[in-house]
């Protein structure tokens, strides 16, 4: 449940980075997602996902 819920903040927070270049959001999203990728049950597909979340975010 909690790699749900780290998941949906996280990608809550990326959209509204997209949409409004707020920079808390982005940071926020960076934080969501470097703790999704430090989660010891995630798999690979959710670790792609972060590692391309995270260079999307730091550009």
């Amino acid at each position: 449940m909690a790699t749900q819920n780290l998941l949906l903040a996280a990608l809550i927070h990326l959209v509204k980075f997209q949409s409004t270049h707020c920079e808390k959001a982005r940071e926020r999203a960076l934080m969501m997602f470097d703790a999704l990728s430090e989660l010891q049950e995630t798999n690979a597909e959710l670790e792609e996902l972060c590692s391309q979340a995270n260079i999307l975010l730091a550009s």
